[in-house]
C-alpha cells in the first residue's frame, strides 16, 4: 500500500515496505506536473522513429544495497556506469568500474542527498526513509554530473528512451519477483499480482529484445542492486506487457 500527501501541486507517494534481509527496496515517488514538460512522447519526431532491439554495455560491477533502502541510487549509480553515458561522464566520476565497494559507497552517498531533497520526512542518515527516482536525477543535475532528464509515461515511450541509452525505472515491487525463474523472469508466473506487492523499487533498464509480432511480449534487461548472488548474477528480465501492467497499477493502489 501507498501512503501519500499533496504539496503545492506535488504529490508525494510513499510505500508501506514488506523487506526482506538483503534484498531490501526503497523507492518511493514524487509526483511533479512540471515533470509533464520532460516527456519523451512530447516529441513528435522522436517518437516516430522506428525501435530496435539494444543491449547496453554495463561497466560498472553489480552493486549490492544490502539492508539499505538506497535502491534510487543504486539505480542511478548505474545508469552513470553504462555505455554510452560512462564514456560521457561517469568515468569522470565515478571510482573503478570493477570496486563494487567503492560504487556502492558513491550510490550510498547519492542516496544520501537523495533524502535531503526528495521532500519527505526524515534525512539520511540516521533515517532510513528510502527516496525517489526524480530525487536522484535533480541531485545528478544540481551536481553537474548531467545537464537534463526525460521521462516516458507510456511502453512505447519507455522503449524510446530505451533506444539512446539505460533508463531508470521505479516500479511497485510484488513478492513473487524476488525469485527469478532458471532464466531470470521476475514475471514467468502468471499470477504474479496476486503474491502481495512489497514495496517499491528502482532499478536500471539496460536492454530490450524486441518482438515484432508482438511488441509486448517484447523481453527488458535490467540490472538489480542485491549482488551477483541474486537473479541472472545479479540481472533480472521481464516482459513488456508486465511493465505495461504494473505502469497502470502503480497509482492505484495508494491512499492519501
Amino acid at each position: 500500500m501507498l501512503n501519500g500527501l499533496f504539496d503545492s501541486g506535488t504529490l508525494y507517494l510513499k510505500y508501506d515496505e514488506v523487506g526482506r534481509d538483503h534484498m531490501r527496496l526503497g523507492r518511493n515517488m514524487w509526483l511533479d506536473g512540471r515533470s509533464l514538460a520532460h516527456m519523451v512522447e512530447n516529441d513528435v519526431h522522436e517518437m516516430g522513429r522506428p525501435l530496435a532491439g539494444q543491449s547496453w554495455d554495463r561497466v560498472l560491477a553489480v552493486l549490492d544495497q544490502g539492508k539499505l533502502g538506497s535502491c534510487t541510487g543504486n539505480a542511478g549509480t548505474g545508469a552513470l556506469g553504462t555505455q554510452p553515458f560512462y564514456d560521457a561522464v561517469g568515468k569522470s566520476v565515478l571510482p573503478a568500474a570493477t570496486d563494487a565497494a567503492a560504487g556502492e559507497a558513491f550510490a550510498v552517498k547519492l542516496y544520501e542527498d537523495a533524502t535531503v531533497v526528495d521532500g519527505y520526512p526524515g534525512v539520511y542518515p540516521p533515517d532510513d526513509t528510502g527516496s525517489s527516482g526524480l530525487a536522484i536525477c535533480k541531485v545528478l543535475k544540481t551536481r553537474g554530473t548531467i545537464k537534463g532528464y526525460r521521462w516516458a509515461r507510456s511502453a512505447y515511450g519507455f522503449l524510446r528512451l530505451l533506444q539512446n541509452g539505460p533508463v531508470l525505472q521505479g516500479m511497485p515491487w510484488y513478492n513473487a519477483f524476488f525469485s527469478p525463474d532458471s532464466n531470470g523472469f521476475i514475471d514467468a508466473d502468471p499470477n504474479w499480482s496476486s503474491s502481495g506487492l512489497a514495496g517499491g523499487h528502482e532499478i536500471e533498464a539496460v536492454g530490450v529484445e524486441l518482438d515484432e509480432k508482438d511488441a509486448f511480449n517484447s523481453v527488458i534487461t535490467y540490472v538489480n542492486s542485491w549482488g551477483t548472488a541474486w537473479g541472472d548474477a545479479g540481472r533480472f528480465r521481464m516482459r513488456l506487457h508486465t511493465y505495461e501492467k504494473l505502469n497502470g497499477v502503480d497509482l492505484k493502489q495508494y491512499r492519501v
